[in-house]
């Protein structure tokens, strides 16, 4: 996996939600920028806490335009599970093949061999305005640290010309 930073084109990708609905990156940008954000998997204490606190904090990235997509190797099943459960606004892609994960955050064995924790944010022209990448699967980006990380980028350019 090549490490990716910020300017560079991000890989696009389709994945299926958890109602199996086909999402392509490319169609989301469309609308306006998205937020990746990977995580190891759900249900677990850490990965739960981390996306409540996204989902509380939902409303502000939406008034910044972005769309939020959470990306975990779980199935479609258990993300419609989860997204029942926790009552989730943004959708969850399912990967289970690790495809889209090893071309963005990777796996690790400080997260059981699953995905890194990480945070991508594309802008409309297709590029990363923001990237993060947690090596240790116990932390997390908090949603206020993560809101002014994607608020600062989209400051400063990251959406397509107009």
């Amino acid at each position: 996996m090549a490490k990716l930073e910020v300017g560079d084109r991000a890989p696009d990708f389709e994945l299926p939600d958890a109602s199996g609905r086909p999402v392509r990156l490319s169609r989301e940008l469309a609308r306006g920028p998205v937020l990746l954000v990977f995580y190891p998997g759900d249900f677990s204490p850490v990965c739960t806490r981390q996306l409540c606190s996204y989902r509380d904090s939902y409303d502000r990235f939406a008034s910044l335009g972005v769309t939020v997509l959470g990306i975990s190797d779980d199935t479609i099943d258990k993300h419609r599970r989860f997204t029942e459960e926790h009552q989730f606004p943004f959708a969850l892609l399912a990967d289970p093949q690790r495809e889209v994960i090893d071309a963005y955050a990777g796996t690790g064995m400080m997260s059981g061999g699953r995905a890194h924790r990480a945070n991508f944010l594309v802008g409309q022209d297709g590029r990363l305005a923001y990237v993060f990448v947690e090596k240790v699967s116990l932390f997390h980006r908090g949603a206020d640290e993560l809101y002014e990380a994607v608020r600062a980028a989209l400051e400063q350019g990251a959406q397509a010309p107009k």
